[in-house]
């Protein structure tokens, strides 16, 4: 695929002699957890990315897929935010038509890996929802394939590329290797909710980086109490609105400010 030859292009421009050696010698999965070699790699592959959606792609390009065979790049969401997007999906559900319509308006972005399984990089949220609503298939975009890498060589590629998250409900680095084999493996994070209800209320922008949400959530974690976001989730909401427009946040994707 184009894209794909994009990324080897993009790797052997950024990658050094001494870089190299580090890519063959990197330290086993188990202990592997931050994205690697090249913080650039990344970055490049993710506005290649952003370039290859702004303008809308070709139906005849999607393939529809079952949603019990997506898997997860990422172990947790917000589950106020599955529900939300459950409810759309319901309403929709009562005409086919507008269900087939609200699905190819929203293709779901996967990479083809080992087995030739469709690891999915966005739209967790709505792929859960779908998986609870019943709905059985949704439309995929493939945005590469990596299906001839073994399984090891193709977790460390989709986390150099900064296409997996592998931390917890908790926002704690994993393996790669433990991430979730299904949708419904997938775990609550109630700080994925504020993040969520804080962007929706205007508190901060989307700024088309990568895991921004995980990024305000982790931002709200080190700031308001699990329990407090659990017991009265409007007060930790009100709460991160403020910390959203404070200067604490200033260096945060899509901060807005007062």
């Amino acid at each position: 695929m184009d894209i794909l030859n994009q990324i080897l292009t993009i790797k052997a421009k950024t990658l050094s002699g001494v870089q190299l050696a580090l890519w063959e010698v990197m330290p086993p999965l188990d202990v592997w957890f931050e994205p690697s070699s090249d913080l650039r790699i990344a970055q490049n592959f993710q506005l290649q990315l952003q370039r290859s959606h702004l303008h809308a792609r070709s139906k005849s390009k999607l393939i529809q897929v079952p949603i019990e065979d997506l898997r997860p790049t990422q172990m947790a969401v917000g589950m106020r935010a599955v529900a939300a997007k459950r409810e759309k999906v319901e309403r929709r559900a009562r005409s086919r038509r507008k269900l087939k319509c609200f699905l190819e308006e929203r293709p779901i972005p996967a990479v083809l890996g080992p087995g030739e399984d469709f690891f999915i990089i966005d739209h967790h949220h709505l792929s859960l929802a779908l998986l609870k609503s019943e709905v059985e298939e949704a439309w995929v975009d493939v945005i590469a394939d990596f299906s001839h890498l073994p399984r090891k060589r193709f977790l460390r590629q989709m986390t150099t590329l900064g296409l997996l998250h592998p931390y917890d409900a908790h926002g704690q680095p994993v393996s790669p290797s433990k991430l979730p084999e299904t949708l419904k493996e997938l775990r609550a994070d109630p700080y994925r909710d504020l993040a969520w209800s804080v962007r929706k209320a205007g508190g901060f922008a989307k700024s088309g980086k990568p895991y921004e949400e995980f990024r305000w959530a982790d931002f709200f974690r080190a700031r308001i109490p699990r329990a407090t976001v659990r017991r009265d989730f409007e007060y930790a909401h009100r709460h991160a609105m403020r910390l959203s427009a404070s200067r604490e946040a200033v260096r945060m994707p899509g901060y807005i400010g007062q």
